[in-house]
Formats: structure tokens, sequence, C-alpha cells
């Protein structure tokens, strides 16, 4: 089992059992203190047709306006609202800020923006209305300082898992996921879900690497029906997974659990941590955001290492349905296919270039050619550590 190398990385758990801990800077404390008590977030009633998260200090500059309260809503559509600061000072929100991809369903997800008073200072809470229905009070869970301020991040690399849901993955599946990535550089693994969705043998591999401190869980309940709202509500955990790592992560993946990024061309990279490396040489300067094409992968087997036992392929890759990889700072609105908005305009998103990373999706979507790049490149890696785990969780 690999040991990180990075010291600025904090992990209070590594493959060899023994702690490492360092001391944060009060700075450092302050910008994630509010972060590590997230792990329950609820939605605030506004009225029938209107649900509150929660609200984000943002100080970044840009596109979006500066010095901003930015409260993150599910709504049946756009609407006047109004902040109330906690020195009493009342202000008319900016117009709605409707994400991309609602598709047009009954409730969608949406910003609503207050710009701060110069009177004013944000403390832990904001109080909230929308026309006529009563004020709530709505917590501050994220303060984002300035992006070009951020230069240290307690992880290199993390994925958001957004809703994981129904009895679709089991919790070998889980283990497979997290010690693949673990070995390509993944540091941290944020999933998003509802207690009440969860087979008792994931909610078991989940327990098992929270405790590792190397899964960060989400428990959060959608307040409107799954078939009122785009895929679940699947926006909603992209969003706040994306606000929720700026400053704590230096690069974010979104995708799901049946997907992996795999880089192409292995021999140029360090055998330890792989795709950190080639990110590291990716997403540089003003490049905010890649969009990986994805690559179909037939899914003929769906037991245990489903990844080193299914290596038929689709001739060509999907450069539509791709997952991102982002510099989380950087970004304004992500959705669950591209990045909708950076915050500066003269940050980008490019599209990834499929003979350095692919997005492999196990799905039953046929294949012609063999790939066994995973198979060569991480098998006995992967095959091992899978082997101690689930002996070790009893699976």
């Amino acid at each position: 089992m690999e040991q990180r190398k990075k010291e600025r990385t904090t992990s209070l758990f590594n493959s060899e059992k023994s702690s490492c801990f360092r001391l944060f800077t009060a700075e450092e404390v302050n910008r994630t203190v509010r972060r590590e008590n997230n792990h329950n977030v609820s939605f605030v009633t506004i009225n029938k047709s209107s649900y509150a998260l929660h609200a984000t200090r943002d100080e970044r500059s840009g596109n979006m306006g500066a010095h901003r309260v930015r409260v993150l809503v599910v709504a049946r559509a756009a609407a006047d609202y109004k902040c109330r600061f906690p020195g009493g000072t009342v202000v008319d929100a900016d117009k709605s800020y409707e994400m991309s991809e609602n598709h047009a369903m009954p409730f969608g997800v949406y910003f609503v923006n207050c710009e701060t008073p110069t009177n004013e200072t944000v403390g832990g809470s904001l109080e909230f209305t929308q026309q006529k229905s009563p004020w709530v009070t709505l917590p501050v869970r994220y303060e984002i300082p300035d992006e070009k301020t951020i230069n240290d991040w307690k992880y290199q690399l993390t994925i958001c898992l957004p809703f994981v849901f129904g009895d679709r993955y089991s919790g070998k599946s889980l283990v497979e996921f997290m010690e693949l990535n673990r070995i390509l550089g993944v540091e941290h693994v944020i999933i998003y879900l509802d207690e009440s969705d969860v087979p008792a043998n994931l909610s078991k591999v989940i327990s098992f690497y929270e405790n590792m401190n190397v899964l960060e869980v989400v428990r959060l309940h959608i307040p409107v029906s799954s078939k009122q709202i785009w895929y679940h509500g699947q926006l909603v955990a992209v969003t706040d997974c994306l606000y929720r790592s700026m400053g704590v992560s230096r690069f974010v993946a979104f995708h799901d659990l049946d997907e992996f990024l795999i880089p192409q061309k292995p021999e140029l990279l360090p055998q330890t941590a792989p795709l950190l490396a080639l990110l590291n040489s990716v997403l540089v300067k003003d490049i905010a955001s890649i969009r990986v094409p994805t690559q179909y992968m037939s899914l003929q087997d769906n037991g245990e290492l489903m990844t080193l036992k299914n290596t038929l392929q689709r001739s060509y890759t999907d450069k539509t349905l791709t997952k991102c990889v982002v510099r989380p700072e950087m970004i304004f609105e992500q959705g669950i296919h591209h990045t909708s908005r950076v915050i500066q305009d003269h940050y980008k998103a490019i599209p990834g270039e499929e003979d350095t990373l692919r997005l492999y999706h196990f799905k039953t979507r046929g294949g012609s050619r063999t790939d066994t790049r995973i198979v060569r490149d991480y098998g006995d890696r992967l095959t091992q550590r899978y082997r101690e785990i689930i002996a070790q969780i009893g699976l």
C-alpha cells in the first residue's frame, strides 16, 4: 500500500496505519472550521415553491459581481428575494441566476445573489425571504476568498460523487472505486447520499472509508420529488461540492462510481499518483477546467473487479457526455457534463485530448476492440489492495 509523499497534504490515516499530523495555521483553521461541520445539510422551506440550502460568502470578483452572498435555492421559478444582514440592512437580491442544466423540470436550481453592504459584515448566518414569505435564517456554510490568494490546499485531488441512490452500486464496487482512485492519486472523495437509499453492505463500506478520513459523507435530502427535478437533484450536490472544495482541494473531478479517469500515456508519468501528475501538467495558468472525453467500456461482467474483467471498448469516444476536472476556485457554475461558467472571463474551460486522458465509463453499450490498459498498468496493485480491504471489512 502506498504512502503519500507530499508534506503539505494533511492525512489522519495512511496505508501503513500510522498517523501523520501537522499544525494548521490560524488562517487555515478559520477557513475550514465551518466546513468540518457540514456533513448533515438540510433545506429550509421558504414557501411551497422555494427551498434554500445555505449561503456562501464569496469574495471573488469577476463576471458575477464582487462581494456577494450567494444562496443556493431549489425553486419552481426565478423570483424576487431579499437578504437581511446582521446589522439589520435589507438588500434586494440580484435577479435569480438559473443553473444551465435544469432541463425545464418543474423545480430547478438557482443562485440568489445579494451584494454585501459596505457597512455590514457576514457572520455565521443570514436572514432570507421571498416576496411575502416569512423571514428564515440560513447558515453561511462557506467563505470563499479572492481566488488569486489561494495557494495552499488540504488536498491535491478530490472526487465529487453526486448522489448515490438505489441498489445500483454494491459495497464491493465502492472498494474497487476507492482503491483504484487512490492508486491514481486521489486523496479525498466526497459522496452525497440519502441514508434511506443506501443498501446495508454499501453503508458498511462507506463507514469504513469515512473512518479512514479519505471519504467525506454528506447526507442531504432533496425537498421535492425526484420526478420534479432533474436527475434526483444531482445539480444541488454538484454545486455544493464545488463550493465545499474551494480553498480545500487543488483539483476536483466530478463523476460517478462506474467512471474512472485513466491516463493514456502512463509511461510518461510516475508510477505513484499518475493522474495527479498529469493534471498538474494540464490545469496550469488560466485553465480552469477540462472536459474529459468518455470511453465506453462494455459491461459484460458486473461482478467483482469489473475494471479488470471488462476490456471491450467502443472504437470512438463520446465528446458530449463528458465529465470535468476543475480548479474549483476559478468556477462559478459547474454542470454535470460541462463547466457552465467561470468566475473570470479570462479563465478557460477546454476540451481534453483523448490521447492524454479518458473517462472510462463501464456501461452496457457494446464494444469492438480490446483495451487492457487498466489491467496492465494497475491490475496487480488494485487486486492486492482490493482483497486486503474486502477481508478487513468482512464483505
